[in-house]
């Protein structure tokens, strides 16, 4: 098989990294250079422009006075760890207060994990015929995923705990396979696990599973189970204890965190496992609800996955001189598997939370398949090789004009178009960082608060009393009307513009 896979010419497989750079491209750019961002991304962009101009401090990051859940708040912010909140904050630091500057961070972390797919696709291939490629597989499973599409480009933290995640996995994965300097690396691996939880909480660990994993399924292969076994099982408990060990070290040295963590557990992520937050609604045996979001989240990867598994069976594509890179499938199967079902232990659940382990699916479909992509690419035959070079062709042509296009949409609105098309009236009549009173249904709602704090810094309250300024919209409008002329606000009709969606009110001096 060796001198098979060596005849394999290198240059074969770059129309298919091209291919894979354009579909990448144009599922994310379009996606990334307009104006606008689901509220989450939004809500954290804001806090780090917040911590950056020293509103707010490390452990107390400040979003606003007003907040869209009555049990929940912004002022300060303990909904989630706050890491990510710091690193982009050094990215407004460096360039200013800027509509893109969340963008240019999604677009570095996005670039980051896909290059550490690769490493990490490649880690098991070392000193094997196999070695550098491929790699493009993988690539193209992961964006065959729904919550990956749609969650790159909008600056969740979800995103940058599987950068961790992924950085962890490639340090253990490292060691493990290449026998060399293993204890320093999944040391190395329980740091970078102490950071994920620093970013997103518990979910993060899902990486110290790596040891067992890879030592059952070696065990199986060559009948040593329990031996290797319970050595897999100490470096796991390795990689717990360094993470959640420099967790603690940091919580005894640190007295700022210990009270964030404390209030993080107390607000956020204590009461959702127990079930009695608001929004926290499954109980039971629903909550393995995760379990229908795993596969409502994947419709491309597994249609794909069957597809080629169809054609396998078609064409006797034998699989058996792909053992070993059928056990490695397994691990990543597990690994996904270990990133997603403690999850089923909240009691709210949502497709963005499965982001840190879909490269795991992806790489586990990756190695599955490879008998059947090495069956077709090994050695290409002369039609193979005419369908390679239309697919340069038209990857280099699609490309250009994806750069047209993206060129095009830069700072276009995006999402929310009604409310960025009203921003520029309401900078220019509300001065910046101004309470601004609005009525229970704009109180609620997460993509007004985010996107008025985000690009303007106005904090929305009920109480008119606080205020100079008031917002309503048509429904707002009729509500508000005689509380707001009992007030002493009447309609700024300078700022009137008859297509926006808000309406401003100020109070009479």
């Amino acid at each position: 098989m060796e001198g098979y896979l060596r005849g394999m010419k290198k240059t074969v497989l770059s129309p298919l990294w091209l291919f894979t750079f354009f579909f990448l491209g144009a599922m994310f750019l379009p996606r990334l250079a307009p104006q606008g961002l689901f509220g989450d991304g939004l809500l954290y962009a804001s806090m780090a422009r917040n911590l950056a101009i020293s509103k707010g401090s490390m452990w107390a990051p400040w979003f606003s006075s007003g907040y869209w859940l009555d049990f929940a708040s912004g002022a300060p912010y303990f909904e989630n760890p706050p890491l990510m909140i710091w690193f982009q904050a050094g990215f407004f630091w460096l360039l200013g207060d800027h509509w893109w500057v969340e963008k240019c961070y999604a677009l570095l972390v996005f670039c980051l994990n896909a290059w550490l797919i690769v490493r990490i696709w490649e880690t098991p291939l070392r000193q094997t015929p196999l070695e550098n490629r491929y790699g493009w597989v993988p690539l193209l499973f992961w964006y065959l995923i729904t919550p990956v599409i749609w969650g790159n480009p909008n600056n969740l933290m979800d995103n940058n705990l599987a950068t961790f995640c992924l950085l962890a996995l490639w340090a253990a994965l490292d060691g493990l396979f290449s026998g060399r300097g293993v204890w320093i690396k999944l040391t190395l691996a329980g740091a970078l696990v102490y950071l994920g939880i620093l970013t997103k909480g518990p979910v993060a660990l899902y990486p110290a599973a790596v040891p067992f994993l890879f030592a059952c399924i070696g065990g199986l292969a060559d009948g040593t189970l329990r031996k290797k076994v319970f050595r897999g099982l100490a470096q796991s408990a390795w990689i717990g204890v360094v993470g959640i060990g420099l967790f603690a070290l940091m919580l005894y040295l640190v007295p700022e965190s210990q009270h964030y963590f404390e209030q993080y557990w107390q607000r956020r992520l204590g009461v959702v496992l127990s079930g009695v937050r608001e929004d926290a609604e499954l109980s039971g045996w629903a909550r393995l609800y995760i379990l229908v979001i795993l596969v409502k989240e994947q419709p491309g990867l597994i249609a794909v996955f069957l597809l080629l598994l169809f054609l396998a069976r078609g064409r006797n594509i034998d699989g058996q001189a792909f053992r070993r890179e059928r056990r490695i499938s397994l691990l990543f199967l597990l690994l996904g598997l270990s990133a997603t079902l403690p999850i089923a232990l909240s009691a709210r659940q949502n497709g963005i939370y499965v982001i840190p382990g879909m490269p795991m699916f992806a790489l586990a479909a990756a190695y599955f398949h490879l008998p059947v992509l090495h069956y077709w690419l090994a050695e290409p035959g002369a039609k193979t090789r005419r369908y390679l070079t239309r697919l340069s062709r038209f990857s280099f042509v699609a490309m250009f004009f994806l750069a047209v296009y993206v060129v095009m949409l830069f700072g276009q609105p995006g999402r929310d178009k009604d409310i960025l098309h009203d921003l520029p009236g309401l900078q220019q009549a509300i001065p910046a960082g101004s309470q601004v009173a609005v009525c229970e249904r704009l109180m609620y709602n997460q993509q007004v608060h985010a996107y008025l704090q985000r690009f303007h810094r106005l904090e929305l309250t009920r109480d008119l009393s606080l205020c100079h300024y008031a917002l309503t919209d048509q429904t707002c409008d009729t509500e508000m009307f005689e509380a707001l002329k009992a007030g002493g606000f009447s309609k700024n009709t300078a700022a009137a513009d008859p297509e926006a969606r808000f309406m401003i009110w100020e109070k009479n001096r």
